[in-house]
């Protein structure tokens, strides 16, 4: 007779050493030169037990950049708490999610490698909105948690509110986040090797504080 839980516990295991294992390889190589027969054999499995908890590469390589994120986001949350986010003003924590990029690149370069791969590859494989959409649902957390800080703004006036949340975010979000990725890949070449850019994003940061603060609001973090 079959142990469902030990059959359960056995499938978690498996599909969490393939999550891993392809999130490792793909943030260190092009994902179209990875093939799902490369995955198996990293994972010490049979390829046709890869295709039986994923049906095809792409919606294997979805499913790593939603754990990804998701797991990301869960350690900002404990992050936000620790600091008291509910008690900070709206420029205070519009400087926490400009600080979040900064600790992306600090300690999770491999997300942003794998992130930049991600792009290119389910543009190249044209994925449609419905394949997307998990990995959108992961995504779109970060800008639902951002309504706070808008909601802040509106009230204390730190934060400018000229300019619509959606757009105060993205604006943000595509400043930092490129420029955080390419430092991760190396593409930025100092003489130093290995040399940290977290200087160089936050400098960036501090362009947007000022850029998006209100003179209230830089003088509350002056």
């Amino acid at each position: 007779m079959r142990n469902t839980e030990k059959d359960l516990a056995e499938m978690s295991a498996k599909r969490e050493l393939m999550l891993k294992t392809g999130f490792k390889i793909f943030s260190e190589n092009v994902i179209e030169a990875v093939s799902m027969q490369d995955i198996a054999k990293a994972c010490n499995l049979g390829i046709a037990t890869l295709y039986r908890y994923f049906a095809t590469k792409l919606e294997f390589v979805i499913a790593i950049g939603v754990r990804q994120w998701k797991d990301y986001y869960i350690e900002i949350e404990e992050l936000y708490k620790k600091s008291d986010g509910e008690k900070m003003n709206a420029a205070q924590e519009f400087e926490f999610y400009l600080d979040a990029y900064i600790t992306l690149y600090k300690n999770h370069k491999d997300i942003l490698k794998f992130n930049r791969n991600f792009d290119v590859y389910v543009r190249h494989e044209k994925a449609t909105s419905e394949q997307m959409k998990s990995y959108n649902d992961a995504v779109n957390v970060f800008a639902k948690k951002f309504h706070t800080v808008f909601l802040k703004a509106e009230i204390d006036g730190t934060l400018r509110t000229d300019i619509s949340e959606k757009k105060l975010f993205i604006l943000s979000m595509y400043t930092m986040l490129p420029v955080a990725a390419k430092y991760a890949e190396g593409l930025v070449y100092p003489e130093e090797s290995n040399y940290e850019m977290t200087e160089e994003l936050t400098a960036l940061k501090n362009m947007l504080l000022n850029a998006y603060l209100t003179e209230k609001g830089r003088k509350l973090l002056s």
